[in-house]
Order: C-alpha cells, then structure tokens, then sequence
C-alpha cells in the first residue's frame, strides 16, 4: 500500500461504509429527538466526529505503510 491511490481508495471505501452505517444512525436520531439549536449543535459534533474517526483510519494505515517499508 505504498501508493497513495490505495490508501485514498481504502479510505473512500471506509467513509462510505461509515457515514451510511453510524453517521445515518446518528444523524436519524437526532432528526427524531432534537429540535432548533439543539440540533444544530448535535449535527456539528456527529461531523466532527465522523472525521476524527476518518483521520483515525488516515493514521493507521499511514502506520502501516511505515512498518512494512
């Protein structure tokens, strides 16, 4: 995975699965329960998670072309 297209692809592919699974899950709950503000509030910090978590998977896989280089 020395290429960077892979790792874009691996991460691509991690995304997708990702939003559709627990940021749709996440984000229906919050449609449901909060209202205004709230929501807003809620809806920001699903994102940011949702990209701490792709940045995460960044990380390892970084890691992992450094180990096997």
């Amino acid at each position: 995975m020395n290429v960077p297209t892979d790792r874009l692809l691996l991460m691509l592919v991690a995304a997708t699965g990702f939003a559709v699974v627990a940021g749709g899950w996440a984000a229906a709950l919050v449609h449901a329960e909060a209202t205004g503000l709230e929501e807003l509030v809620l809806r920001v910090i699903i994102g940011a998670v949702f990209f701490a978590v792709l940045l995460g998977f960044w990380t390892l896989l970084s890691s992992t072309d450094e180990q096997t280089a």
